[in-house]
């Protein structure tokens, strides 16, 4: 009558208990499914419109939605379902009725409202103002059911049932159509065939989308790539749901991995790195070789190997297993080994590395902990407080990052006077700038370009003149007594094996005099003066990564007042680190995550220097990302000392203002490391 003769097309069912909360959703399948119908059954159009639209839950949840919109808004009929007896019955002393009685009273009250509506002059016998008497006016006259029932029990609910089920089969006889067949659904059903097949196909790394209308095109691409915006942390997600690598570019132009990782609530994204200076005993960064496409640097195999090898094999996984999803990519995925471990040669340490990271961040979300915190917890690091790192600034550029004749590749200051985090990058920033306006005056405006990691690099012949270049600046800049000097000499870069010593001019294309050739034994003179004329602190890879004996003798001469920094000699690896741990080659490792390729392995390696009462500095590469997780890494770990380029170029500036950031929220909580770097 409501639909066919009245023509209502939705009803609202109101039941007046809460173990009803699915009846409505039920209703709907078997009316909708049942009598959505477009024609008769002998193929004539059918002169009523059909099948209603059923709407409602438990009467209190939706009385303000439903109550507003039938009482005010359109018509529409309503079916008001109660019990006799409540199911849970509670009776509370000082209360005029039961819990049970209150409710119903809105059972009995609402029809009678429907019905009987109000009057203009009902609203001003109120005293209610004029202005709003047409807001509260009502019409009433509205059609309701109200089906008052013993109790909820099997029963009874079948008899409702019934109830509805023969309404919905009179109302197909009476039109006239077929209740039974599903032809509706069945377009859907093939087109959901289609997009089931590209996804399929789009997760493998393939799929032709253009087929599909361009919304639909923009929907899938949409939901392949990034389904939530990165820093949408919703906490509790825990499930990888996706996994999807691209390939992006570093801030030196060339190509590297980048990931996004779904959980249910979540995405993450994490970056990797690459080094212009690299170890030959590195975990492999897999390039394609392809010469025609970006000089070969390309990492399309990479990216390859995470979307088609690497996330099939995740999805399912549990974030916060870091260690048990790090095994399994480097063990079961990958397998590749050399003498030095595990070498990431078939999926790439890049791709590897990638997914480790977005994983790690996800955990930490599902953890509901900061990332630093995180890292702290996988790593067995105390988790309440925490010291900020003294930030190694590369000001000034040799060796392989840049043009000049320089042969050591990177000269530092290290602000240990400082009184926090904050302060160290105030007095770096300082120290930068009046660094370039020296090396302006003396060199020319040419001379202040920046470098890959923003140091600059001046036409400086030999490395005591830029030292002196250095120590003018610190002076000047007024930050003498706070500020000490670190480098890192890269001297595997020239190395010449062939007759056994180190060539300080290496990069002079008349070649380099005899007397800038030095053995090993020479080489530790030559920095013994340095030490003795200069406020050095710590040197890095002073010797070439197969040098082992004279790190050895290097470390026995100077370790007890010097950090020796193991970089190439090292590369972050576990083995590489016992074996000098065993010749007591150096005592501080530079942990650089991408070296090893996996997080867990970066971590291994970190504890094993810092049980054995090594430094640990956490640093950046040359080739970098916007991806600031070192900052977390540095603190999560308490190392007590980053290196992440000069207080300059925005990539290197996203490690720095993260730990400013961090060192912000954590207040009381943190301390500057300053003169105890090295063990903080």
């Amino acid at each position: 009558w409501n639909t066919t003769c009245l023509g209502y097309e939705g009803y609202a069912v109101l039941p007046y208990c809460q173990a009803l909360v699915r009846f409505v959703a039920h209703i709907q399948q078997l009316d909708m499914e049942s009598n959505g119908k477009r024609v008769k059954m002998d193929g004539s159009a059918c002169p009523t419109t059909t099948g209603a639209i059923y709407f409602g839950e438990p009467g209190t949840n939706g009385q303000h939605s439903f109550y507003q919109l039938m009482h005010q808004g359109r018509v529409i009929p309503a079916d008001f379902i109660g019990f006799k007896t409540s199911q849970n019955p509670v009776a509370l002393a000082g209360e005029p009725v039961s819990n049970h009685d209150e409710l119903m009273s809105n059972f009995f009250a609402q029809p009678d409202a429907l019905a009987l509506g109000k009057t203009e002059a009902e609203c001003r016998a109120e005293g209610i103002p004029e202005k709003l008497v047409q807001h509260k006016v009502f019409t009433g006259d509205r059609p309701s059911l109200s089906l008052l029932l013993p109790v909820c029990n099997p029963h009874y609910v079948g008899m409702l049932l019934a109830l509805y089920e023969h309404r919905t089969a009179v109302q197909g006889w009476v039109w006239g159509i077929n209740s039974f067949d599903q032809w509706g659904v069945e377009l859907g059903k093939v087109l959901g065939v289609k997009v089931r097949k590209y996804l399929s196909a789009a997760r493998g790394g393939s799929g032709d989308a253009s087929a599909f209308c361009s919304p639909t095109q923009k929907l899938l691409s949409t939901m392949l790539t990034t389904p939530m915006s990165p820093g949408h942390t919703l906490s509790g997600g825990s499930t990888i749901m996706l996994i999807r690598a691209r390939e992006i570019f570093d801030s030196r132009g060339n190509p590297t991995v980048e990931v996004d990782l779904c959980t249910e609530s979540a995405l993450f994204r994490a970056a990797v790195p690459s080094g212009a200076s690299t170890g030959i005993y590195e975990a492999l960064e897999l390039r394609d070789g392809d010469k025609g496409r970006l000089l070969g640097k390309g990492v399309l195999k990479a990216v390859e190997n995470v979307n088609r090898v690497i996330a099939p094999k995740l999805v399912g996984m549990d974030v916060r297993q870091q260690a048990a999803i790090d095994t399994l990519m480097v063990e079961m995925l990958d397998g590749s080994k050399n003498e030095w471990g595990w070498s990431k040669a078939k999926l790439g340490a890049n791709a590897i590395l990638a997914v480790s990271m977005a994983v790690c961040r996800a955990g930490a979300c599902a953890s509901e902990m900061p990332l630093y915190q995180y890292i702290a917890k996988i790593a067995g690091r105390p988790t309440d407080r925490f010291v900020m790192p003294v930030p190694s600034f590369n000001v000034i550029n040799g060796g392989t990052h840049a043009g000049n004749r320089l042969a050591c590749q990177e000269f530092m200051i290290l602000p240990t006077g400082a009184t926090s985090f904050k302060d160290a990058m105030i007095i770096g920033a300082e120290v930068y700038h009046t660094l370039k306006s020296c090396i302006k005056k003396k060199y020319g405006q040419d001379a202040c370009n920046v470098g890959d990691e923003g140091g600059f690099a001046p036409n400086v012949q030999d490395n005591n003149e830029a030292m002196d270049v250095l120590m003018d600046a610190i002076k000047k800049s007024g930050h003498e007594g706070k500020v000490k000097i670190g480098t890192d000499v890269a001297a595997s870069e020239f190395w010449k094996a062939d007759i056994g010593k180190y060539d300080l001019d290496f990069k002079n294309a008349a070649g380099s005099s005899p007397a800038m050739q030095k053995t090993p034994d020479q080489m530790i003179d030559y920095y013994k003066d340095w030490f003795a004329k200069y406020p050095f602190v710590s040197i890095e890879d002073p010797f070439d990564q197969d040098d082992w004996e004279a790190y050895s003798r290097f470390q026995s001469a100077v370790g007890n007042d010097m950090q020796i920094v193991g970089d190439d000699l090292l590369v972050t690896n576990p083995t590489r680190v016992k074996k000098a741990l065993d010749c007591k080659a150096c005592n501080a490792l530079l942990l650089k995550v991408n070296q090893i390729g996996s997080l867990t392995e970066a971590i291994q390696a970190a504890t094993m220097s810092m049980n054995a009462g090594w430094g640990v500095m956490v640093s950046h590469r040359s080739g970098e990302t916007e991806d600031s997780f070192i900052a977390d890494l540095v603190v999560g770990l308490r190392t007590g000392q980053i290196k992440t380029g000069a207080p300059c170029r925005s990539e290197r500036l996203a490690k720095y203002n993260q730990l400013l950031r961090i060192e912000e929220e954590l207040g009381s909580l943190c301390s500057y490391a300053g003169t105890n770097f090295r063990n903080p």
